[in-house]
């Protein structure tokens, strides 16, 4: 099993980024072209956004915990610091969904966004972008400016984790948007 995962783990998981890369981009595309298909966009995911929230989140703990603990790639610093950001969102995610509280989405985005800046940050830095600094951070066991794959010519690890607190930002912005509907009676 072990075997396994470490062969397949990585074009399974960077078929899937590509693939939800794909659909995002197919369904901002939808939003901007057809006023119907929006309403039944913001519809859904103001009904299942806590689910939806859960499984996009544990998705990405359960892939940086695979590549770390079964594939054999060290966290390095800047992955530590998406971790921190990323983990504790699966908790209070996972308690809100107990209590049914949707209101817990607001705590959400400020971690999504400062783990959005680590993750595109060190993925410029994968794909060859230096900022002035000499190839990136050097942490014990790992290098950040290291690069353990990359598939499709763009997606990284730091990637799949940029685009995890993405959504995680889009559908803070749709569940709002369809609140601010149903308050206005639309």
């Amino acid at each position: 099993m072990v075997f396994f995962i470490q062969s397949y783990a990585t074009p399974i998981i960077g078929f899937l980024t590509l693939l939800s890369n794909i659909i995002f981009i197919v369904v901002l595309l939808v939003i901007l072209a057809h006023a119907g298909s929006k309403a039944k966009l913001y519809h859904f995911v103001h009904k299942y956004i806590l689910e939806l929230l859960f499984f996009g989140i544990l998705s990405a703990v359960v892939g940086s915990l695979v590549y770390s603990n079964i594939v054999g790639f060290p966290p390095c610093d800047l992955c530590w610091w998406q971790r921190i950001f990323m983990y504790p969102q699966l908790i209070i995610v996972a308690l809100a969904y107990y209590r049914k509280d949707k209101a817990v989405i607001d705590y959400l985005v400020p971690l999504s966004v400062i783990g959005a800046v680590v993750a595109l940050y060190q993925s410029f830095v994968q794909w060859g972008f230096s900022f002035g600094v000499g190839g990136g951070c050097i942490a014990v066991g790992g290098e950040c400016a290291k690069v353990y794959f990359m598939q499709y010519s763009y997606i990284t690890i730091p990637f799949m984790s940029f685009t995890v607190f993405v959504y995680i930002i889009a559908m803070k912005y749709i569940y709002y948007s369809r609140s601010k509907q149903i308050r206005n009676g639309k």
